[in-house]
């Protein structure tokens, strides 16, 4: 239970750490003084879309392929974020340490909203379709080597993919609705990137503290109402195909210093889908294939939190927390209602795959 809070918290937290580290674009940056040297990194690699789409048709007549809404966002990076740190060498205890704050983050939303009015039939009008694909080969590498006094190290990784999707459609025909006020959405995360930090403690009591985080998180809100004075036919339908897959691990080696400085390594990789379908359907006639929710999310994780600490020679001492957490949850709702027979109508249908091979391994000495 402990291990799973936390994940959730590493989950929680990790897009906001990447994103945080995203508006740290700037470059890397070394401040020094008389009394000791100290290394500050902020780097950071961001990408971010934002798409809003709005289609309103009122027609007295019919109304054909109108009102539609189609957004396609794709992000790939393969770039890296380095840093090697190397504190001061004096001899005055003071506190000459490394602070490296480096991330990577994608994130994508997309708003559709189609309203249609019709005097009589409405076809293939009002439709929102989304599709959002994220992948990252980036790794975040750091080595660190704090000085002679009480010199310690801080590193902060993160690697963040984030897809929200939302999605409203409402149709009002005086006749016939073929095809119509139906959502479509489709979320894809690949992450092969690693969080790696290599940290030497100072021959004080500095310490070594290590944060890394992967995190993939995805959200689909689809909603859909069609009111008929006809037939319905493939309206009314919520469709949503979320994928999670990531390779990336969080590796950390650490040695404390020769006082008493100590080790800390937090260590977490979070996969979380959501998905919130309701459909309804109003027919004066027959519905055939309409009102449908269908929703299948996976999630497959091969990345390993791997820890190796030796801590200093005096009262130094190692922790670590490892989490490696998978959720998933769907929320499915459709109601039918008609004036003649119901065909294929009324459906819900969710399937849901989590797969980990990912391992926490730690070596303490």
């Amino acid at each position: 239970m402990n291990s799973f809070i936390t994940v959730n918290k590493f989950l929680a937290t990790s897009a906001v750490l990447a994103i945080s580290f995203v508006l740290l674009l700037g470059p890397t940056s070394m401040t020094m003084n008389v009394f000791a040297t100290t290394n500050t990194a902020n780097q950071g690699i961001g990408q971010s879309q934002s798409s809003t789409q709005l289609g309103v048709c009122v027609s007295g007549d019919g109304t054909l392929f109108s009102c539609n809404n189609l957004s396609d966002q794709n992000q790939a990076n393969s770039g890296n974020n380095a840093a090697a740190q190397s504190g001061g060498n004096d001899d005055d205890d003071d506190d000459d340490g490394n602070t490296a704050n480096q991330g990577i983050g994608q994130a994508q939303s997309s708003n559709q909203n189609a309203l249609c009015v019709s005097g009589t039939g409405t076809f293939v009008s009002c439709n929102n379709l989304n599709a959002q694909n994220q992948q990252n080969s980036g790794n975040n590498a750091l080595a660190q080597q704090g000085g002679s006094g009480s010199g310690g190290n801080l590193a902060n990784q993160a690697i963040g993919q984030s897809q929200s999707s939302n999605q409203g459609s409402g149709v009002v025909s005086g006749g016939n609705t073929a095809g119509s006020g139906n959502n479509a959405n489709s979320q894809s995360q690949t992450n092969t990137g690693n969080n790696a930090a290599a940290q030497q403690g100072g021959s004080g009591k500095g310490g070594n503290t290590a944060n890394q985080a992967i995190g993939q998180s995805q959200s689909s809100n689809q909603g859909s109402g069609v009111v008929s004075g006809g037939n319905t036919a493939g309206s009314g339908n919520n469709a949503n195909t979320q994928s999670q897959n990531n390779t990336g691990s969080n590796a950390a080696a650490q040695q404390g210093g020769s006082g008493k400085g100590g080790n800390t390594a937090n260590q977490g990789i979070g996969q979380s889908q959501s998905s919130n379908q309701g459909s309804g359907v109003v027919s004066g006639g027959n519905t055939a294939g309409s009102g449908n929710n269908a929703n299948t999310q996976s999630q497959t994780n091969t990345g390993n939190n791997a820890a190796a600490q030796q801590g200093g020679s005096g009262s130094g001492g190692n922790t670590a927390n490892q989490g490696i957490g998978q959720s998933q949850s769907s929320n499915q709702g459709s109601g039918v209602v008609s004036g003649g027979n119901t065909a294929g109508s009324g459906n819900n249908a969710n399937s849901q795959s989590q797969n980990n091979t990912g391992s926490n391994a730690v070596g303490q000495q």
